[in-house]
């Protein structure tokens, strides 16, 4: 029994992470999960955190419980779980880079590789980041999904009529799909309002804004939809489609200048194949056939197993 204590920081993209790497271990071996809840650490509860950390006194832990697997994603779960490792030895594996001071505390850093560090030690680089997703071998062909970001002005502009449009685009030429439109967290009222009236207009398209839709209503798409189209600045989706086995189209956005990790990413995507540009279907090219089989959560659970071995 492999017992799992998992940090939360309230986060839902966070915690897919996590999720489906446990996801992933469960279908190896008996695991028991215990959630660690660090999503109401105030500022000064963390200032306190990190003094304790680097404090020579032992930290007794109460809080914290004993496990074989400290695992967890986002900056707010980091000083938590490496305070459980110095308390109770458990390894600590961590979704995503924490900072460098940091980093060498970990036993394991599962880091996407278009954050730019380089795999080695305890540095494990994944294709995007693990998610939830799995290819359950159902996909209908006459099934799509379009799922739009949104607006992020670090990273890229974002134009709600030309994303419209480019929807709008793809529904008129694949009449014999049926289309589900989603909005995200991210994205604006009036590309919301675009997406709805594309359903008003056409019968084979439906609209669902994310508000109004249930946990895992997405994962469902992913697994129903062979196609999905993904606005380029949504890195989680585009890899949480893959996982599913669908076919995935990006709609492109316009880059900022400190995009640097968002352009590694899209360029890696169409250097592997891995994706189909929107420039590349209006031109008539289609998806190139592959038999990659994408499953970085599995990867993920496989390389922690090692560890946890190593430490039984």
């Amino acid at each position: 029994m492999l017992r799992v204590a998992l940090f939360c920081d309230g986060r839902p993209g966070h915690e897919k992470q996590s999720r489906g790497i446990l996801q992933a271990l469960a279908a190896m071996v008996a695991v028991e999960v215990v959630t660690v809840d660090v999503s109401a650490l105030s500022p000064v509860q963390r200032i306190i955190q990190l003094l304790a950390l680097f404090s020579p006194l032992p930290w007794r832990g109460e809080a914290y419980p004993a496990a074989d697997l400290l695992l967890g994603a986002g900056s707010r779960s980091h000083l938590a779980m490496l305070l459980a490792k110095k308390a109770h030895g458990a390894p600590a594996v961590v979704c995503m880079s924490p900072l460098a001071f940091l980093r060498k505390r970990f036993d394991l850093c599962l880091v996407p590789v278009h954050d730019g560090l380089a795999e080695g030690g305890n540095v494990f680089c994944t294709l995007g980041a693990p998610n939830c997703s799995v290819d359950l071998r159902r996909h209908r062909d006459d099934c799509g999904l379009i799922a739009l970001g949104g607006v992020d002005r670090r990273s890229h502009s974002w134009n709600s009529e030309e994303m419209v449009a480019m929807a709008g685009e793809l529904v008129e030429r694949e009449r014999q799909v049926h289309w589900t439109l989603t909005s995200s967290p991210r994205t604006p009222e009036e590309t919301a309002r675009g997406l709805a009236r594309l359903a008003e207009l056409h019968e084979h398209v439906e609209f669902f804004d994310y508000r109004h839709t249930a946990r895992g209503w997405i994962e469902e798409r992913y697994a129903d939809c062979a196609m999905v189209w993904v606005s380029a600045d949504s890195i989680s989706m585009v890899y949480e489609a893959l996982s599913a086995g669908c076919r995935v189209g990006l709609l492109p956005v316009r880059w900022e200048t400190g995009a640097a990790k968002f352009r590694r990413n899209e360029e890696l995507l169409r250097r592997r194949g891995l994706v189909l540009p929107f420039a590349t279907w209006q031109a008539g090219d289609s998806w190139k056939e592959t038999d990659h089989h994408f499953n970085e959560a599995q990867r993920c659970a496989e390389r922690i197993l090692r560890i946890w071995q190593a430490n039984a």
